[in-house]
């Protein structure tokens, strides 16, 4: 009979790389930019590879009762942590939703999977513009540091005291978003609101004119071509966004009572 080898596997470690793995899991389904820009594959290797680079030994924690509340200490900060710093990405779907309406292309909207909801055509546009801008100036960096800092901060057996800050936090950061989303649409916007100027005085003054008829078609050729002022600005808001996201990552992590 051939021998079995024995494999010995350290407690510790075990319990920390599982906890590890289910905050990086929780986070990554919460996160719009983790939970929605990747495919499956990619969310898998992340989790994996994020999850066991945080992971620290945890010693003491071995009964099933400890064990799942341990569990599910980790997958309430994964998930606050991917859920409050990405609510600031929203500001570009937000831009782009306010220009589908003053453009008439509101009522072209289709199920956006990416966000998991209704979107227009420049919601959609957007959002992968700036998500695609974040990736590429290294914002896949920034997430995995501040995983990596909030075991530091709270550690994988730690406990929760939830601070009254944090849903302020949460308020300040959806004010934010609206804000910079409106100011990010305004060239689009002022644009759009002159054409509806012009297009208001022409059937004023040339009532036999069908002039509706060509606002329609006229907004959304404006739109298209004006769109591009608005992308002038998409470099100063991803740099927003990454700051907001570096801020909220502390700031949740002391609202959860670190």
């Amino acid at each position: 009979m051939g021998s079995v080898v024995e494999l010995p596997v350290d407690a510790a470690w075990a319990v920390g790389i599982m906890l590890g793995l289910i905050r990086v899991a929780a986070f990554a389904i919460a996160s719009p930019i983790v939970g929605r820009a990747m495919p499956v594959q990619a969310r898998i290797a992340f989790t994996v590879a994020v999850g066991l680079a945080i992971s620290r030994p945890v010693a003491g924690v071995v009964e099933i009762g400890d064990l799942l509340a341990a569990g599910v200490v980790n997958a309430l900060v994964g998930g606050a942590l991917g859920f409050v710093t990405g609510l600031i990405v929203h500001l570009f779907t937000t831009a782009g939703g306010v220009v589908d309406i003053f453009s008439g292309l509101a009522v072209s909207t289709v199920f956006d999977p990416m966000q998991g909801d209704q979107g227009g055509v420049f919601a959609r546009m957007f959002h992968l513009t700036a998500i695609t801008m974040f990736l590429v100036g290294g914002g896949m960096m920034l997430i995995v540091g501040g995983l990596a800092g909030s075991v530091r901060v709270l550690p994988l057996e730690a406990a929760l005291a939830p601070q009254p800050g944090l849903a302020g936090l949460v308020v300040d950061i959806v004010s934010q978003l609206v804000r910079a989303g409106v100011e990010l649409a305004l060239p689009v916007i002022g644009v759009l609101l002159m054409l509806e100027l012009t297009l208001g005085l022409a059937s004023r003054f040339a009532p036999q004119a069908n002039v509706f008829l060509l606002g329609l078609p006229a907004k959304i050729f404006a739109a298209m071509t004006v769109v591009g002022s608005a992308w002038v600005l998409f470099p100063d808001a991803v740099a927003t966004v990454e700051e907001t996201m570096g801020r909220s990552f502390g700031a949740v992590l002391r609202g959860l009572g670190a």
